[in-house]
């Protein structure tokens, strides 16, 4: 059987490569010139920059994908355990070297908050609690109907991991000062989402990099993962194709038939879009292949915040800053109440600095430094007007990086200079509004909540990647991947995965 992949993200090189391996001939489509959809290369003048996830986590999910092909992930890509994992830096100046080595971190914690060692244990293993919960019982499970997700059991682990309640909230039982409650709460932004609204359960993710594998960095830039992917999928007989826009997927009787490449038809059995589960809804399906997602309501569903993008590569070396380094707003509430709730560009944003060239000098020329500034903003929305806020903002953004993280002199070091608005998300990527982690993982959004994997009006079309289940991340989507090769494999009768 042939399956046509549309789009070549994490999700749908993952799915691929798991699809081969069954025995699928597999075919993979992707608009742009590279692969790796969200997880990209932008290269200038020798800057390499990674454009968009620079955090990894979750290496053992990785591991998995390559052994289920055969191969040594640890053998094809060099991984270095960050240490520590990341600075922040708060309003106030004063900042915090979050590390998961006991020994170095406790100290800091107590220097902040005196007494305070024994709630972190409590909170560390409250957020471990969590991990296993949320990771093995629901985040590596499919529901595919509602009498599986509503089951006695889950319903009790669901108040185990606090469904109701808000992740802000939660960490401030653990911790008094209110930088140690920003700093174990934002880590819902991974997600695009406000730790206010977030659900209790994502202190999951401050256990993943504090005690469970720690924060990971690939030597060559993030990238080197979907390079390495790319190579064992072509390796196993996969055909990528790159410049290949699918324009429209095609329904016959009820049933995906293939795609429209360049104008051109692909016959598959199996479709599987990667593709921004809304843009393939509304883009590349025919209206009566919709079923439920309407246009209607897929506005009617909560999107992440988007991210202001600077990749800017500097003529000098600026020694101070880490690999990661987190600079939060004076106020941090105001921010994430501009982003969610008035929509409008924060006042005193918080944002994310990333120096790679700091762990691989490959990735800059001698001297110099490729530096990748995120700023959390809201999606496309009418409070922005980007032709009238984008050199403001900009302006705005290289003083706060020269004040705040003390760039000194900045502009006049950088050489290279790209900048990405919610805009560029929404062209080069397909995301809706600009959206740049795709639909939100509000309690009402996840697992049974989120969109299917498989479409429930078309026969042979199913779905991967940051908005179908289980949800944004390169973990996540690569989970998802796995996830509906099983369907894939039990629904066409071929023999699953193990």
């Amino acid at each position: 059987m042939h399956v046509a992949v549309v789009g070549a993200g994490i999700g749908g090189l993952a799915a691929a490569i798991r699809l081969r391996v069954l025995g699928y001939d597999v075919s993979v489509y992707e608009k742009n010139a590279t692969v790796g959809g969200r997880c990209n290369i932008l290269t200038d003048g020798g800057y390499q920059f990674d454009v968009g996830p620079s955090l990894l986590l979750m290496p053992d999910v990785f591991r998995e994908l390559f052994a289920f092909a055969g191969a040594d992930f640890d053998e094809r890509l060099t991984m270095v355990k960050m240490e520590p994992n990341y600075r922040v830096r708060f309003g106030d100046g004063s900042f915090l070297d979050v590390s998961s080595d006991l020994a170095r971190m406790v100290p800091q914690l107590e220097a902040m908050e005196p007494g305070v060692a024994p709630r972190y244990y409590d909170f560390l293993r409250d957020s471990g609690l969590k991990y296993r919960y949320g990771r093995y019982e629901f985040v590596e499970k499919s529901f595919l109907k509602a009498t599986d997700f509503f089951t006695a059991r889950n319903l009790g682990l669901l108040n185990t991991l606090g469904a109701t309640k808000k992740l802000y909230a939660h960490v401030s039982k653990y911790f008094r000062d209110d930088r140690l409650r920003q700093v174990f709460s934002m880590q819902s932004m991974y997600l695009g989402i406000s730790p206010y609204e977030a659900p209790a359960v994502y202190t999951l993710l401050s256990y993943t990099e504090l005690a469970e594998d720690g924060l990971w960095f690939t030597m060559g830039g993030t990238y080197a993962l979907p390079r390495a992917m790319t190579a064992l999928a072509e390796e196993k007989g996969v055909a990528i194709h790159t410049n290949a826009p699918v324009e429209r997927i095609v329904v016959e009787g009820g049933k995906a038939k293939g795609v429209v490449v360049n104008g051109a038809l692909q016959s598959a059995d199996i479709v599987l879009s990667n593709a921004d589960l809304p843009y393939t809804y509304l883009d590349l399906l025919p209206p009566e292949a919709r079923g439920p997602y309407t246009e209607k309501k897929l506005d009617s569903l909560v999107y992440t915040a988007s991210a202001f993008m600077m990749y800017l590569g500097t003529d000098r070396r600026y020694e101070h800053l880490h690999h990661h380094n987190f600079f939060l707003g004076r106020d941090y509430k105001a921010n994430f109440d501009a982003i969610f709730h008035s929509k409008t560009l924060p006042e005193d944003p918080s944002f994310y600095v990333n120096c790679p060239a700091h762990t691989d000098p490959s990735l800059a020329p001698p001297g110099g430094d490729n530096i990748f500034v995120l700023v959390p903003i809201p999606h496309l929305s009418p409070g922005v007007d980007w032709a009238r806020d984008k050199e403001r903002f900009t302006e705005k953004m290289y003083r706060l990086l020269e004040e705040r993280a003390r760039l000194t002199d900045l502009g006049k070091h950088v050489v290279v200079e790209h900048l990405y608005t919610p805009l560029e998300w929404r062209e080069k990527f397909n995301l809706r509004h600009g959206a740049a982690f795709g639909l939100s993982h509000g309690m009402t959004q996840v697992g049974f909540f989120r969109p299917p994997n498989r479409s429930p009006v078309v026969d042979n079309l199913y779905f991967v990647g940051a908005s179908t289940t289980p949800g944004t991340g390169l973990p996540l989507v690569t989970i998802g991947a796995r996830l509906v090769t099983e369907r894939i494999a039990q629904e066409q009768k071929r023999p699953a995965p193990r």
